[in-house]
């Protein structure tokens, strides 16, 4: 079996139903066949509450070495002795729900402190950087799904960081509104920002580039919390002119000529929270879903923004 695609989910701004979107992705990959894996390098552990109601389990009944805190914790305490090596069992890490999306959690009451306390414990080197790449390779937990969904926190630390280079493609769901189109283009901008940083402009890039292969692509933004038949032309015609003035790497290298907006922005947001909740699929998120598979399954890629309304040409 190929080794899963990795792709993060991310936005530096709140309240967009980035938590809620992966969940429901999820369960429509599963749906369609994909064996699933999601991680939760939010230290909210809001992902890990959702996944783990449908487990009979909770936060704090979760022993230590079963979540996501134990792998940094365990990388932190390994470095003062250098010569020892240790081998992080999965099994206990990987959680299934009853409708099949298998999950790493993270907790908020692990005992040395929740994921963004041992983030200020890692040091912005290219050592702590490895850490989620290093527990990849040695675990070969990639080895054995189809996808790998990061929920990343709005945060921009070493363990952010390391799950960006680690992935392949990354997805921003946004709002669609004049204020949110400059923080898409900053969070593009950043990503671009880090891979430079880390794998071109430094002493270790060639190694770096040899761990993390080539930058995450772009697969798209869509569309959370639309409002009705609110038409958006002019706001997604703004994200365009914008990402082109920006003159994003990512994009201009992949999209050519013309961008595209697809009918599958999400509406009726309450009813898919509480679906969520309780587990269940949105249908909502089906065609969406149908859209990332397609983008990362059919070459050639394009980066895509997923909307309401028509085909978009620039």
């Amino acid at each position: 079996m190929p080794k899963a695609k990795k792709v993060f989910v991310g936005n530096y701004k709140g309240g967009v139903g980035k938590t809620t979107s992966i969940y429901q992705i999820a369960l429509h990959m599963v749906e369609s066949g994909k064996k699933v894996l999601l991680i939760d390098l939010d230290p909210q552990c809001s992902l890990s509450e959702i996944c783990l109601a449908r487990t009979g389990l909770d936060l704090e009944r979760l022993k230590d070495h079963e979540c996501l805190n134990y792998v940094y914790d365990i990388w932190i305490q390994k470095k003062h002795l250098p010569t020892l090596h240790v081998d992080l069992d999965k099994k206990p890490l990987i959680k299934e729900t009853e409708e099949g999306v298998h999950f790493i959690p993270s907790n908020l009451f692990y005992s040395n402190g929740g994921l963004d306390d041992l983030a200020q414990r890692l040091k912005d080197d290219f050592y702590d950087l490895l850490t989620l790449q290093q527990f990849f390779k040695y675990s070969h937990v990639e080895d054995d799904f189809d996808y790998v969904l990061f929920d990343c926190p709005p945060s921009n630390n070493i363990i952010t960081q390391g799950a960006f280079l680690l992935s392949d493609y990354y997805i921003i769901p946004s709002i669609i509104q004049p204020m949110s189109i400059r923080g898409v283009v900053h969070y593009i901008k950043t990503v671009d920002k880090i891979y430079k940083k880390k794998c071109k402009d430094t002493e270790n890039a060639i190694l770096a580039k040899e761990l993390f292969g080539e930058k995450p692509e772009l697969l798209g933004i869509f569309e959370t919390l639309k409002r009705g038949t609110v038409n958006n032309d002019t706001v997604l015609n703004d994200l365009n002119q914008h990402l082109t003035k920006a003159k994003v790497e990512t994009l201009l290298s992949s999209i050519g000529p013309e961008k595209y907006v697809f009918d599958t922005a999400i509406n009726n947001y309450e009813h898919i929270a509480r679906a969520t909740e309780n587990g269940k699929k949105a249908v909502e998120y089906k065609e969406l879903t149908k859209e990332i598979l397609n983008c990362i399954e059919q070459k050639p890629i394009k980066t895509l923004i997923f909307s309401g309304g028509k085909r978009w040409l620039k």
